[in-house]
C-alpha cells in the first residue's frame, strides 16, 4: 500500500507527464505500452477470424493488453470489464457505491467567519489575499473528496487452451453483449457476457460446438488486502472484505461482498481451496456453463451504511440463478434494446466497416473515410449512458464503475463543473430520458447535503455544490481554491431537470423538480453582492471553473494583447464570473416561470424579478472575445480547455446566432483563440460550433475525436480501441451530432414551452446523405429526418401537445398529416409554422 499523500503525488506527476506529451503533440508512452500491467503470456493466436454478424459494435483480433482495452458492461450499479483473454480470462468488477470513508459533514467551521473578509478583499480586487483566506472554505476535515475503490476480479483459467485459431472478441452495442470466440481444432468456443439491469448481475455463458470440452477453474480476487474468499455450498465462491486504503481523518466503514455461482451442463464439478488463490470451483468436461456474478456493499444512501452486503449479494445471486440462461438473456434484451434502438443514425457505410476496430482506427488516423464508424461512436455514447445510469442507481460516472485500481482518476469523483453535465447532454434528445432519473435522485441528495453547506459556509438559503463530490455528497469546495472555487455548480446541474421538463412539458414534472430549482435560485440570490463600481449584483465569491487570470503582486493584470509576464501567478477567485451570471439568469427565469405556473412563492418571484435586471450583461473584450470575468483580466492560459463563459451559447441559449449576433460572433472568436483542444473540451466545442451553424468546424472536431485517446492520457488508456475518455467526452460527442442535425433551443414567443425546430443546421458536406430516427426536441416533439445531396429529403414529426409548430429549413418543405396537406404560413425566410394537434404525426417532404 502507498499513503494518500504518495497517491496524490503520483497522480499529479502522471497528469503533468501527460500534459507535457500533449503539448508536444504526442501520446504519453504509458498510454501505448503493449503490456503495461505485466500480464502473464496468454494463448498463441493464429488464423484470421471473420467479422461478427452484427455491424453495430466493436471487434478485435487480440485480447485486451490493459484495462481500458477491455469491453465494458454494466447494470447501472454493478459493472465489469472483460479482457477477452483465452487461457486466463480476467474480469474486473465493481459496485458504484464502494468508496473510502463514511458519512461526514464537510462544512468548515472557519468558513462563515471568513466570508465577510473574503468579500471585502474581492471588492477591493486584492485577489491574492482573498485566495489565501478562501482556503478556509475548503472541505473539512480534509480538503479532498473520498476515493472510489475497485471491488474485485473474476478469473476463469482454462485447461488446454494454449494455442487457438480464428480468435475474435467483440462488444455488440445493439445487444449490450460482450463475446469471445476462437477455435481449437474442430471445436469452436464462445463466451457471451452481459450485465442485466433487471437482475442486477453479470451473466457469463460458456459454450462449445463439441460436447465435453469445457474444463476450467473459477475464482475471485481483490486488490483489498482484507478480502477473504470461501466456498458456499457446492457451486459458489464468495469474496468479502473492507476498504484497505488507510484514511485516518475519515476512517472507512465500508464493507462489501461478491459471489459467483457456477452452473454447468454436463461434466463434473468440485470445489477446493488453494493456498495462494483461495476458494476455487473447478468444472471438468462440461458441455456448457453459466456463471452468475453478483456484488454489493453496505451503502444505503449518503447518510446510511447499515445494509448487509452478504444478504444483498446473496439475494441478487439467488434471484438470477434460479432462472435458466435463455430467460436471463431475454430479460436483459427486453430491457435494453428498446432503449438503445430508440434512436438510430445512418451515415452510410463502406468496405472499411468490415475491418476490425483497431485497423479502422489506424486508417482513420491516416485520413481514411469510414462513415459507419461515426454512427457507431455516436451509439457508443448512448450505450455507456444506458450501462451506467438507470433508475435507482447513482448518476453516470465512468471514473469509477469501470476501474481496476484503488486510486481512481480524480479519485473517482463526480466532477460537477462540466463532466457530469456533458454525460447527460444526449439523454433527452436521443430517447434516453429514463436515464435522467438517476441524475434527479443524485441532485436531490446533493441538495440535501448542499443545504447544510450553504448555511454553514455561506450563511445562505437554498443549497450549493462545488466542483466535485463523492458518494457521501461532499458539497463544499475541494482540492484547492484555484480548482474548487465554483459555488454555482448546483445551479448548472438543475438545468438538466429543466431540460427534462422542456422535452416533456407536464405539470407533474414541474412540481417534482420545482423544490430543487427553488433551492438553487435561493442560494444564487444570497451569493449576490453589489459591485461598488457598477452597482450590478455579482456573485461573491466566484470563479470561472479551473481557469484563471494573471496576478502581479496579488493584483489582476488587464488584457492588453501582450503575453503575460513571466512572474505572473494564476488566480481564479473573483467576483461575478460570467458563467455564474449566465447560470443565475437561467435559474431565476425558470423559477419565476415554474412558480407562476404552479401558483406558489409570490414573494420569491418578486425577489428574483427584482434581481434579474441588475445582473451584469455579457460583455465583449476589445479583441472581440466574450469576456470570462467582470473585467477584461488577462487569461493566464489563453488556450485553456475550459470555456465556461460560453455556457450561454451551449448548453444554454441566451446567446444565439440570430437573436444576439454580436455576442455569437464573440463566442466564435473565443473558440478560434482557444483552438480545438481534445477530449471533453473538444466535444463541448462541437456543440458550440453547431449552435453557430459552422458545419466544417463541427466535422473537423468529430473526426479528431473519433481517434483521440483522452485530454488527460493515463496508463489504462489505449490507442487500439475507441476511447471512453476518462473525462467523459463521448456523450458530448453524441450530443454534438444531434446539434448538427436538429436544434430546438429558440422558444416561440408567447407559446412556451414551444420551440422552433431547425433542421440540419450544421450538416457537413461529408455527410451528403443519411438519416436519423428517434430524436426528441424541446416541446415534446419526436423527430425523424432523412437527407440526400446535402438537403432535407423527408421527415416525420410526432407532436404531443396542441399549439404552434415552427420549422426552420433551408429546403422548402410540404407538410402532410394522414396523406393530406397541412396549411403552413411563412413567418420568416426559411421558416414556416402550422398549428399542430396533440398526439399527431406529420410528414415533411421537399416542396
Amino acid at each position: 500500500m502507498v499513503s494518500s499523500l504518495s497517491r496524490r503525488t503520483y497522480l499529479c506527476l502522471l497528469l503533468a507527464a501527460g500534459a507535457v506529451a500533449l503539448l508536444r503533440g504526442a501520446t504519453p508512452k504509458a498510454a501505448l505500452d503493449s503490456n503495461p500491467e505485466g500480464l502473464a503470456p496468454d494463448a498463441r493466436l493464429t488464423g484470421t477470424a471473420a467479422p461478427p454478424a452484427t455491424d453495430m459494435g466493436w471487434w478485435y483480433r487480440t485480447p485486451a493488453a490493459k484495462f481500458w482495452e477491455g469491453t465494458p458492461i454494466a447494470t447501472g450499479r454493478f459493472g465489469a470489464m472483460l479482457y477477452g483473454r483465452v487461457r486466463d480470462e480476467i474480469i474486473p468488477f465493481n459496485d458504484e457505491t464502494l468508496w473510502t470513508g463514511q458519512p461526514y459533514d464537510a462544512v468548515n467551521p472557519k468558513a462563515l467567519p471568513s466570508l465577510p473578509e473574503i468579500r471585502r478583499l474581492l471588492a477591493e480586487e486584492r485577489f491574492g489575499e482573498a485566495a489565501d483566506l478562501a482556503a478556509n472554505l475548503l472541505s473539512h476535515p480534509v480538503p479532498v473528496v473520498q476515493t472510489y475503490q475497485a471491488m474485485g476480479r473474476l478469473h476463469l483459467q482454462f485447461d488446454g487452451h494454449e494455442a487457438v485459431e480464428d480468435y475474435r472478441r467483440e462488444l455488440d452495442l445493439d445487444a449490450a453483449i460482450a463475446r469471445v470466440e476462437y477455435r481449437i481444432g474442430p471445436a469452436r468456443f464462445q463466451r457471451e457476457a452481459f450485465a442485466s439491469y433487471p437482475d442486477q448481475v453479470v451473466v457469463i455463458r460458456l459454450t462449445c460446438s463439441q460436447p465435453g470440452q469445457l474444463t476450467f477453474n473459477t475464482r475471485l480476487s481483490s486488490l483489498h488486502t482484507s478480502a477473504v474468499s470461501r466456498i458456499e455450498g457446492t457451486d459458489t465462491v464468495c469474496l468479502a472484505g473492507g476498504v484497505s486504503e488507510p484514511n485516518p481523518e475519515i476512517p472507512s466503514r465500508m464493507r462489501w461482498e461478491a459471489r459467483v455461482r457456477v452452473i454447468p451442463e454436463g461434466g463434473a464439478m468440485r470445489t477446493f481451496t488453494d493456498p495462494q488463490h483461495g476458494a476455487i470451483v473447478r468444472v471438468e468436461r462440461a458441455d456448457a456453463v453459466t456463471l452468475v456474478l453478483a456484488g454489493a456493499t453496505n451503502y444505503r444512501n449518503w447518510r446510511d451504511i447499515s445494509a448487509d452486503p452478504a444478504t444483498r449479494s446473496a439475494d441478487y445471486l439467488a434471484g438470477a440463478a434460479r432462472r435458466p440462461y435463455p430467460d436471463l438473456r431475454k430479460r436483459h434484451l427486453d430491457d435494453y434494446q428498446p432503449l438503445f434502438r430508440a434512436c438510430q443514425l445512418d451515415l452510410g457505410t463502406t468496405d472499411a466497416a468490415r475491418e476490425d476496430t483497431t485497423t479502422r482506427l489506424e486508417r482513420l488516423r491516416r485520413g481514411g473515410v469510414d462513415p459507419k464508424f461515426t454512427s457507431q461512436y455516436f451509439q457508443y455514447g448512448r450505450y455507456l449512458l444506458i450501462a451506467d445510469s438507470r433508475p435507482g442507481t447513482m448518476a453516470f460516472n465512468n471514473h469509477n464503475i469501470w476501474l481496476d485500481d484503488l486510486k481512481g482518476r480524480w479519485r473517482g469523483r463526480w466532477t460537477l463543473n462540466i463532466n457530469i453535465q456533458e454525460c447527460y447532454w444526449p439523454a433527452e434528445s436521443t430517447g434516453l430520458q429514463s436515464t435522467v432519473a438517476s441524475l434527479h435522485d443524485f441532485i436531490a441528495d446533493l441538495a440535501a447535503s448542499g443545504a447544510r453547506t450553504a448555511r454553514g459556509n455561506y450563511g445562505a438559503r437554498g443549497w450549493t455544490a462545488h466542483h466535485g463530490t463523492d458518494v457521501w455528497m461532499n458539497t463544499a469546495m475541494t482540492d484547492r481554491v484555484f480548482h474548487g472555487m465554483a459555488p454555482t455548480m448546483g445551479i448548472w446541474l438543475v438545468q438538466h431537470l429543466w431540460e427534462h421538463y422542456l422535452h416533456d412539458p407536464n405539470p407533474d414534472t414541474l412540481r417534482r423538480i420545482y423544490p430543487l430549482l427553488k433551492g438553487a435560485a435561493e442560494f444564487g440570490l444570497d451569493l449576490l453582492v453589489e459591485d461598488p463600481g457598477t452597482k450590478w449584483l455579482v456573485t461573491s465569491p466566484s470563479g470561472s471553473p479551473e481557469n484563471g487570470f494573471a496576478l502581479i503582486n496579488g493584483r489582476a493584470r488587464l488584457h492588453d494583447g501582450r503575453p503575460r509576464p513571466a512572474d505572473a501567478v494564476r488566480n481564479s477567485i473573483c467576483n461575478g464570473a460570467a458563467m455564474d451570471t449566465q447560470l443565475l439568469r437561467d435559474v431565476f427565469r425558470q423559477v419565476i416561470t415554474a412558480a407562476t405556473a404552479l401558483g406558489v412563492d409570490e414573494d420569491l418571484r418578486r425577489e428574483l424579478a427584482a434581481a434579474l435586471p441588475r445582473l451584469p450583461p455579457d460583455q465583449v473584450r476589445s479583441d472581440g472575445q466574450l469576456m470570462e470575468w467582470l473585467k477584461p483580466y488577462q487569461e493566464f492560459d489563453p488556450r485553456h480547455r475550459h470555456v465556461s463563459h460560453l455556457y450561454a451559447a451551449y448548453p444554454g441559449s441566451q446567446i444565439t446566432r440570430r437573436g444576439t449576433p454580436e455576442l455569437a460572433e464573440a463566442v466564435r472568436k473565443v473558440l478560434l483563440a482557444k483552438g480545438d483542444n481534445r477530449g471533453w473540451s473538444a466535444a463541448w466545442k462541437i456543440n458550440l460550433y453547431a449552435r453557430l451553424g459552422d458545419a466544417a468546424s463541427c466535422h473537423r472536431i468529430t473526426r479528431m475525436m473519433e481517434t483521440d485517446i483522452s485530454i488527460h492520457p493515463a496508463p489504462e488508456d489505449s490507442d487500439r480501441v475507441p476511447s471512453m475518455e476518462g473525462n467523459q467526452a463521448i456523450q458530448g460527442y453524441t450530443a454534438g451530432i444531434v446539434e448538427m442535425l436538429l436544434q430546438s433551443h429558440v422558444p416561440i414567443a408567447g407559446a412556451e414551452p414551444a420551440f422552433e425546430l431547425e433542421l440540419l443546421p450544421a450538416l457537413p458536406a461529408a455527410w451528403a446523405a443519411g438519416s436519423i430516427r428517434g430524436l426528441r426536441a424541446r416541446g415534446g416533439v419526436g423527430v425523424d429526418l432523412a437527407w440526400r445531396e446535402g438537403k432535407l429529403d423527408t421527415g416525420t414529426l410526432r407532436t404531443r401537445r396542441d399549439g404552434p409548430c415552427r420549422i426552420r429549413s433551408s429546403t422548402p418543405l410540404a407538410v402532410q398529416r394522414d396523406g393530406r396537406p397541412v396549411t403552413t404560413r411563412t413567418v420568416a425566410p426559411d421558416v414556416v409554422e402550422f398549428t399542430a394537434e396533440a398526439n399527431a404525426v406529420y410528414t415533411l417532404s421537399r416542396r
